[in-house]
């Protein structure tokens, strides 16, 4: 065996020595990169998990909305009928008006939220991002 190699067999790279700081640093890397791809495939699986949670809750309110939306019509047949009873009017009648107050309220609803749209937001986010603009379009000159 020739003098130059170590007893294993396998020749060492000119400047490399076991223990060197750049095998210190290889090391060093390899066991951080071995905690990210730990860390990372226990959070795909805490994911996973999370997704099907919010999944079952997503469907849980899907639910719920559907039956108080089926609640809501039982009620307005339940008084369109007993406001006609007790009125002594046609149940046409009573439809026609209650369909109009639904759409008054509607209309109403739908207005307010167009001009809730002409309220700037993220004003100063916007402020900064422009202070920025005009300091890059200055120093860029």
């Amino acid at each position: 065996m020739p003098i130059d190699q170590p007893p294993g067999g396998q020749s060492q790279p000119t400047g490399s020595h076991p223990g060197s700081l750049l095998d210190h640093l290889s090391d060093l890397f390899a066991a951080g990169l071995e905690y990210l791809q730990a860390r990372l495939t226990l959070a795909g699986l805490e994911a996973k998990e999370a997704l099907l949670h919010f999944a079952i809750i997503i469907g849980l309110f899907i639910l719920a909305i559907t039956v108080i939306l089926f609640g809501y019509l039982f009620l307005c047949i339940a008084l369109t009928v007993l406001l006609a009873n007790l009125l002594g009017i046609p149940v046409g009648w009573v439809i026609l008006f209650l369909a109009a107050v639904h759409f008054a309220v509607a209309a109403g609803a739908a207005y307010y939220a167009v001009t809730r749209l002409n309220i700037a937001v993220f004003t100063a986010t916007l402020a900064e991002l422009r202070k920025d603009q005009q300091w890059m379009s200055r120093t860029s000159k």
